[in-house]
């Protein structure tokens, strides 16, 4: 923040903390804001507006927000390969983690070894369930359910503000998502220390589901992100198609461009009707963006980078984390370029 005359300005940097993803909020607030900039609303009632709508109750309350991350996290499993069992147990750990995030979120200090204890219990519970029930994968089942938890949407907005030349924020927002993966595997390598202690840990490759059961997934877990980030119920059909229209534009784009690039033309599709969205319905963008880029944020890749780094696989860890960066910056490339050619005219 700056604050004196132009020629003498001072400016003081401020940590601030990042709130909970409320979709619905957020577009109650950018509507506000343009009362208040078309004078339709004075400043000082604007204030009284804004904390109505910060203290309003969202849209879906926590069990059931906890309840679609369980899905959520169930449904990814299908897109890495899991089977009707990974299906199942990355759901059920994944609805574990989302009580003990309720629990955490009380406190402060407890809230900030949130990523280690949810890691390494994660971990814990599919290495062990995987000796009770052998069709299990545990590598697979553990990153399923940790994926709500990974940063790969951090990391994206990271790369977004360094290649717009946002070098301070991007900078620390870039150092926080991969202090939070270092959390995540070392949160891991707990949580499967201690299973390898008690239990016999079975390693078993996964038998993955038809190819049908990809798009009933992608159905599911595009409903339950949308509640995950408190959508009102008239932009849950949007986020459905932003989320479809994302997938199915990173799946041409692999054919086209291989894995680590075609991601790029699911952001520029996805960054285009999103504008279009916010463009024509006079909505915000990140409305149908937030959601849908959680679809297809490298996250995933970056915990595998780590973790093969841990376990002293250097060439294979390094290789992935490359990836993760460059699928990073394929997203924010895509989602740069779609603005570029259809500009949204809003400023969220």
């Amino acid at each position: 923040m700056s604050f004196g005359r132009p020629t003498e300005l001072k400016t003081r940097m401020m940590r601030v903390e990042a709130g909970e993803l409320d979709m619905g909020k957020l577009a109650l607030v950018d509507q506000l804001a343009e009362d208040v900039a078309a004078h339709r609303l004075s400043p000082a009632d604007g204030v009284i507006e804004l904390e109505k709508i910060v203290v309003s109750a969202s849209q879906f309350n926590r069990p059931v927000g906890t309840l679609m991350g369980g899905v959520t996290a169930a449904s990814l499993a299908v897109f890495f390969g899991g089977g009707i069992e990974d299906v199942a147990a990355a759901g059920a750990i994944g609805l574990v983690l989302g009580f003990l995030t309720q629990y955490l979120a009380r406190s402060i200090d407890q809230a900030r070894v949130l990523e280690l204890v949810s890691a390494a219990f994660a971990a814990f519970a599919a290495s062990v369930g995987s000796h009770f029930w052998p069709a299990i994968d545990p590598s697979l089942v553990t990153v399923a359910a940790l994926i709500i938890l990974l940063p790969g949407m951090s990391l994206t907005i990271a790369m977004s503000e360094l290649a717009t030349r946002q070098l301070i924020s991007g900078t620390a927002r870039l150092v926080a998502a991969v202090i939070v993966l270092l959390e995540l595997v070392v949160g891991v390598a707990l949580g499967e220390q201690l299973a390898h202690a008690i239990v016999h840990v079975r390693g078993n490759a996964p038998v993955p589901l038809p190819e049908w059961a990809q798009w009933v997934a992608l159905g599911v877990a595009s409903f339950g992100v949308a509640v995950v980030v408190q959508a009102k119920w008239k932009q849950i059909g949007w986020i459905i198609v932003a989320c479809v229209t994302g997938y199915v534009g990173s799946r041409l784009g692999t054919i086209w461009l291989g894995n680590q690039m075609g991601v790029l033309v699911g952001a520029f599709a996805l960054g285009v009707l999103s504008n279009l969205y916010a463009r024509y319905l006079n909505r915000p963008a990140q409305v149908l963006q937030v959601p849908a880029v959680f679809l297809l944020v490298p996250g995933s890749l970056g915990f595998r980078g780590m973790t093969s780094l841990l376990d002293k696989d250097t060439m294979s860890g390094v290789e992935t984390l490359f990836a993760m960066f460059v699928v990073a910056l394929a997203i924010a490339c895509g989602l740069l370029v779609a603005s570029a050619v259809v500009s949204p005219k809003r400023s969220l």
